[in-house]
């Protein structure tokens, strides 16, 4: 990606451009790590998965692994299943939104 200028704002807060969202799949309540070295400000997905009570636990579900990486990326922490969040672990589908009917 090349670079792009932003503006710091009057709060000082910046807005991530959407390529550079896109680029990492992040999602609101994604988390970010932001540090300053050498007099440049860093910003980077704040990734923080242990793996090891996972293996094993896959269950087929017709899913490429490219499409569940891509259903994995950006989720926010705490995934279903941890400590912190009551719902029973494992795989947690969404239904399907029901289509609108078109206007007339």
């Amino acid at each position: 990606m090349q670079s792009i200028d932003i503006t710091l704002a009057a709060r000082g807060q910046i807005v991530i451009p959407k390529e550079a969202r896109d680029a990492l799949g992040l999602k609101p309540g994604a988390r970010l790590r932001l540090r300053v070295e050498g007099g440049r400000l860093l910003i980077e997905k704040h990734v923080q998965l242990d793996l090891s009570r996972w293996i094993g636990k896959a269950v087929p579900d017709g899913l490429s692994t490219e499409q569940a990486l891509t259903e994995l990326r950006g989720r926010p922490v705490p995934w279903p299943g941890d400590a912190a969040d009551p719902k029973p672990s494992g795989v947690v589908r969404r239904p399907a939104r029901p289509k609108k009917a078109p206007r007339k």
